[in-house]
């Protein structure tokens, strides 16, 4: 009996670990991304669509490609259509922004995997140009969500589902979006939720009321973590009921302006954590202070990370609109990590 028993817990020792073990999906995640320009202004030699045609696709994510290969999600904000027909431009609007749709391979190029579509400026040349991104972006295998369309990213048999929408949006699918979380969880098996909104006074210093609204809403409906953008400018970092708001992360690559009016970005890396049974467990936020352009004041849309003296410009920035103390940026990973959340974790900073 006494063998038998010892047999019995040397297998359990050996099978345990390995069934118990965690898995793991690391996102990656960037403000506004533009990949165009006005089309008053896109032969002129400052411009995005010049920049294309003289570097190539590859260019404008080459600085920041090593990171974003290593993860298994890079999610940006795509902020304007990817059309080849310039019909059905919104006029009444002051800016609108239109690329081609052979920037589709910047994101390839890039190793970005989904984007955001709900934003100011997806509808800048009509439904033609709405549609004419989807189709292109499914044609390239990148996912895409915004307002009543989600994405579902599997891995290891763990979902995460995507969520997006922007301010003038949120009245009209606020009780849509709260039941489709709660639907997605019981009868689709998501794992987790990430909700991302577009909203926030432009080049504001501190996030507002409507922002906390957003996040706050979409934390309590079930989402695991908020990511923000439309400000134009890095704004703070809130814990709220154990998941992490990103308040904004300011521009990226943006081909709408040709001249930089906010040189400091943010980059949100972020890796969630789930039981071998699926169970969400925690997450863990690094924060990436970048620069939209490697040169100032022109734009020259390829953004980078920074370290030293320009991350700590970054840094101060996103601190200035955040309760708790944020932690140093290790110039060695060129991050400042945020500390581990567990799932029943103590909000920092109230």
């Amino acid at each position: 009996m006494q063998r038998r028993l010892l047999c019995f817990l040397l297998c359990f020792m050996l099978v345990c670990p390995a069934a118990l073990a965690e898995k793991t999906i690391r996102m990656t995640f960037t403000g506004d991304v533009t990949l165009g320009s006005e089309e008053s202004k896109k032969n002129q030699s400052t411009s995005f669509v010049t920049k294309a045609t003289e570097e190539g696709n590859a260019y404008f994510f080459a600085r920041v490609k090593d990171l974003f290969a290593q993860d298994d999600l890079t999610v940006v904000n795509l902020e304007g259509p990817l059309t080849d027909k310039s019909t059905q431009e919104n006029t009444k609007k002051y800016y609108r922004f239109r690329g081609p749709t052979d920037y589709v391979n910047i994101l390839l190029e890039g190793s970005v995997e989904a984007c955001n579509l709900a934003n100011n400026h997806t509808y800048d040349f009509g439904k033609q140009g709405y549609e004419s991104t989807q189709a292109t972006l499914d044609a390239a295998g990148i996912g895409y969500f915004g307002q009543q369309t989600t994405y579902i990213y599997e891995k290891d048999g763990v979902k995460i589902a995507f969520f997006g929408l922007n301010s003038t949006q949120f009245n009209g699918n606020r009780n849509w979006a709260r039941d489709e979380i709660a639907r997605l969880k019981a009868d689709e098996g998501v794992n987790a939720v990430v909700f991302v909104f577009h909203g926030g006074q432009e080049y504001g210093k501190k996030h507002n009321k409507n922002q906390e609204t957003y996040a706050h809403f979409a934390i309590d409906a079930g989402a695991d973590l908020v990511i923000m953008h439309h400000p134009h400018v890095v704004q703070g970092i809130e814990i709220y009921n154990n998941r992490t708001i990103c308040y904004s992360l300011g521009n990226f690559c943006f081909g709408g302006n040709k001249d930089v009016r906010a040189l400091e970005a943010l980059v949100a890396g972020v890796t969630m954590t789930f039981s071998d049974s699926g169970e969400y467990l925690g997450q863990q936020v690094d924060l990436y202070p970048a620069n939209i352009s490697g040169t100032n004041p022109s734009n020259n849309f390829q953004p980078l990370f920074v370290t030293g003296e320009a991350a700590q410009a970054v840094m101060t920035l996103v601190q200035k609109d955040t309760k708790f103390d944020l932690p140093e940026v290790d110039d060695t990973t060129g991050c400042a990590a945020l500390p581990y959340l567990t799932a029943t974790a103590t909000d920092l900073g109230e």
